[in-house]
């Protein structure tokens, strides 16, 4: 046996969209079947036609007739016989037709290709950090304090030491207006302090850093009240 040639007329491959539709009675049947046996071309092509049409029907829900229905069809009977054979031909090639359009939509939708993604946002730039540098009594070099703007917080090497029952306070100095109180040093760790540092908008490069002994909690006047022990004036790196 061997496979069907190329030169083969296109109705090869309707009769096995036919075949497999079911559409081929009689004679016609008989012939096709004979083909799938001496064919192996022309059975792989019914075959692939089933496939197609068997995931078209596996979507299409069942629905009862119509109690009408039958009363219609017994009526059909009774037409004359010569005009079956056009009814007929008319359904069928309707049927062809339908079915084929329907494969073909099947095979659209079953290599459409994915969507793609969107690409992901670009990662948005972050600030260079600002430091400023302490000279404080007792350190014998700059201690280097970072303002972190998304914290607001400044942090430093530590212990800061200060007198027992006060506060060593932050403060903010933007050119000749008064000082801004910031917050109270804490522990952040081992070996650093930290202090917040708030405000409506993030501190600026150029603005002077102070730090001042206050009571314990912090100036309770809103401006330093005990000596200033160091200053520094922050800068970006």
């Amino acid at each position: 046996m061997t496979d069907r040639p190329e030169s083969d007329p296109p109705e090869a491959d309707v009769a096995a969209a036919e075949l497999a539709l079911g559409l081929l009675e009689g004679d016609d049947r008989a012939a096709a079947l004979r083909r799938t046996l001496a064919e192996p071309a022309f059975a792989r092509e019914v075959e692939r036609w089933r496939a197609h049409l068997a995931n078209l029907f596996a979507v299409i829900p069942e629905v009862s007739p119509p109690a009408e229905l039958g009363e219609r069809v017994i009526g059909g009977l009774d037409r004359p016989s010569d005009s079956a054979p056009a009814s007929a031909g008319r359904w069928k090639a309707f049927s062809l037709i339908s079915s084929l359009a329907a494969a073909s939509l099947l095979g659209v939708l079953l290599i459409r290709p994915e969507p793609r993604a969107a690409p992901p946002p670009p990662a948005v730039a972050q600030p260079a950090p600002l430091v400023a540098a302490f000279t404080i009594e007792g350190k014998e070099a700059p201690v280097v304090a970072i303002y972190d703007s998304a914290r607001a917080t400044v942090r430093m090497p530590g212990p800061l030491l200060s007198p027992a029952g006060q506060s060593a306070q932050l403060w903010a100095i933007v050119g000749d207006a008064p000082p801004r109180p910031l917050g109270t040093f804490r522990s952040a760790g081992v070996d650093s302090v930290e202090a917040d540092a708030p405000g409506a908008a993030p501190i600026a490069p150029g603005t002077t850093l102070a730090i001042s002994i206050e009571p314990l909690g912090g100036s309770p006047t809103g401006l330093p009240t005990g000596p200033v022990v160091a200053t520094a004036t922050l800068a970006r790196v």
